[in-house]
């Protein structure tokens, strides 16, 4: 019972800090882009897109290892937090003087928001307090951390818009927020001196080998979600950039969803694979991948309905472009969201090398469809190039996979998951309540 009572209380934590990110970030951000007009806009999404794909290069694909290890191996806990530690400091280091030469070759940011980017990086290693939380269970907490990070920042960010409408002040105080959730991680960590004494060449090398694969996969996620940004960019402009900046930031919102859903789950699907508990492992991995479509299709519907009112009431008339592009962009979370669950259920089955080919052929598509298409008809052609590379390689691509197909039909049918819920919506509920409720180590 006690387990249940933490996964629920993780998981409201966790719904409550997604909610209030996409209500603050949805009129924030939107006030921010309605400030600095398109062009400054564009460079703010361009240092975004930077930032996420060197974040990869940071996490090196370890946090899911972290996820899925630590809270079964309590005994070198300490060592394998140590070593991970050492390892994203060294690797935050490291990939800050590669983008500081990418910048002083491309001058594609300002250099006070260069540093603004680059902050986060060299002190993404703190943020493995959070994932200690959330390895053991106590995801609320982390999500509390990050829900105060994340509001401080907001705050930050609209005394910024008040006093000072700048995009270095702008892009300043979302380094905080970053700052800021770091450090309290330290500060609500049961052992805050986790992170010094750990260290162990053996693990560190286990760590980067199995890791090596897994980045592979997140590298190709983040180039598919953030390369067209920068392709923009370089093709035809920050202005441009900063319309498709406008209506990825409302249809990516629904993302947000995804890292919830595989913190909440992943620990659980993992204890099913580990106990050998194949029909446990697979109901799980079915009703996850109908949740998923679910809060994705009704997710594409809103924004549809209201994405076009949203922009011309929040952008503003020099935004006006981003409709058509918001409503190619939004049909693309449905694949999205299914990618990202087979994700988890890869990394369960200690599988990541398919996720990393599966999204490295996405990344081909998409930059060649990007490159075909951008030239004339700019973001609305990275849109429908997204669309399509996520649908094809998201969906259509897990059937390449030949003892992965049982998987594929479960990302088919829950397609039609909304319309059984609409037909039989305590079924569905009890299986959901079950989802979230039934932990037992």
């Amino acid at each position: 019972m006690t387990g249940m009572n933490s996964l629920l209380r993780s998981v409201r934590w966790m719904l409550s800090y997604q909610a209030v990110r996409l209500l603050v970030g949805f009129f924030v951000g939107a006030w921010v882009a309605r400030a600095l007009g398109p062009e400054q806009f564009g460079v703010l999404s361009t240092a975004a897109a930077v930032m996420a794909i060197a974040w990869c290069g940071v996490e090196l694909g370890m946090r899911q290892l972290l996820l899925k290890e630590a809270g079964n191996r309590k005994r070198v806990g300490s060592v394998l937090v140590g070593t991970l530690f050492k390892l994203w400091l060294v690797g935050g280091c490291v990939v800050v003087a590669l983008l500081a030469c990418w910048n002083e070759w491309s001058g594609a940011l300002p250099w006070p928001v260069f540093g603004a980017t680059a902050l986060p990086l060299l002190l993404m290693a703190f943020t493995v307090h959070n994932n200690w939380q959330e390895a053991h269970g106590r995801a609320d907490i982390a999500a509390r951390n990050s829900m105060t990070g994340y509001l401080g920042g907001a705050v930050a960010r609209v005394a910024c818009l008040v006093w000072w409408p700048s995009m270095p002040a702008i892009a300043w105080t979302m380094a905080a927020e970053q700052v800021a959730t770091s450090a309290l991680g330290v500060a609500t960590s049961p052992k805050r001196s986790l992170w010094w004494p750990g260290w162990d060449g053996r693990v560190a090398r286990i760590l980067l080998s199995r890791g090596a694969v897994l980045v592979m996969g997140q590298a190709g996620t983040l180039l598919l979600l953030r390369a067209d940004t920068v392709m923009i960019e370089h093709i035809r402009g920050s202005a441009e950039a900063g319309i498709y900046g406008a209506a990825v930031r409302l249809s990516e919102l629904v993302y947000l969803l995804s890292p919830m859903l595989v913190t909440v789950l992943l620990p659980k699907l993992s204890l099913f694979f580990k106990r050998q508990d194949k029909s446990s492992f697979h109901d799980l991995a079915k009703h996850g991948t109908e949740l998923t479509t679910t809060l994705a299709l009704v997710s594409a519907i809103v924004l549809w309905t209201a994405g076009p009112l949203a922009v011309q009431l929040l952008f503003g008339a020099a935004y006006e472009s981003s409709i058509p592009v918001l409503l190619v962009h939004c049909l693309a979370v449905v694949p999205y969201l299914q990618a990202e669950w087979r994700h988890a259920v890869m990394v369960t089955l200690d599988r990541p090398q398919v996720t990393a080919w599966l999204s490295w052929l996405a990344v081909i598509m998409n930059v060649g469809l990007n490159l075909a298409w951008i030239p004339q008809h700019g973001a609305l052609g990275a849109a429908w190039a997204t669309l399509v590379s996520y649908t094809l390689c998201g969906i259509g691509a897990t059937w390449l996979v030949r003892d992965l197909r049982w998987f594929a039909r479960v990302q088919l049918l829950s397609l039609l998951a909304p319309v059984s819920w609409l037909l039989r919506p305590r079924r569905h509920m009890a299986q959901w309540q079950q989802m979230f409720t039934t932990v037992r180590a």
